[in-house]
């Protein structure tokens, strides 16, 4: 669902994370828009694998939250491709079909659906703090 980038924010020395969420629902997009906005980041929504990489190749980014079904690839896809090109970017990734304590050496994160958007809020407020 979502990428994330530094950005320096109104205040000196304040900085505002940027957040890209790919998911091929609306409604969804929507609702993390809302959430995260709501949170202080800065959020853009596509809604493909593909326009995430593009997206990715003009924005440096510190972190990447996806769905695990896409119409294009699979969330796992997208995450060893986002790995692969930049090794330091934090994917989480929303999982309904896997399980929470699946683990793959490019997702550092699952989130299963039906956490909601709090909880993912959360999830990324306490990633970006390690």
């Amino acid at each position: 669902m979502c990428a994330i980038s530094t950005i320096t924010a109104s205040r000196p020395g304040q900085v505002q994370s940027t957040v890209l969420c790919v998911d091929g629902s609306p409604d969804i997009l929507e609702i993390c828009r809302t959430i995260l906005k709501a949170s202080g980041y800065q959020v853009f929504t596509v809604s493909s694998g593909a326009a995430a990489l593009d997206f990715l190749k003009l924005h440096s980014i510190t972190a990447a939250i996806i769905d695990d079904t896409m119409p294009d690839m699979s969330g796992l896809d997208l995450a060893r491709e986002i790995k692969r090109s930049a090794e330091d970017v934090i994917v989480v990734m929303y999982c309904g079909a896997l399980h929470e304590e699946e683990r793959f050496p490019f997702v550092d994160s699952c989130l299963p659906k039906g956490k909601g958007p709090v909880a993912l809020r959360k999830l990324l407020g306490s990633l970006l703090q390690k």
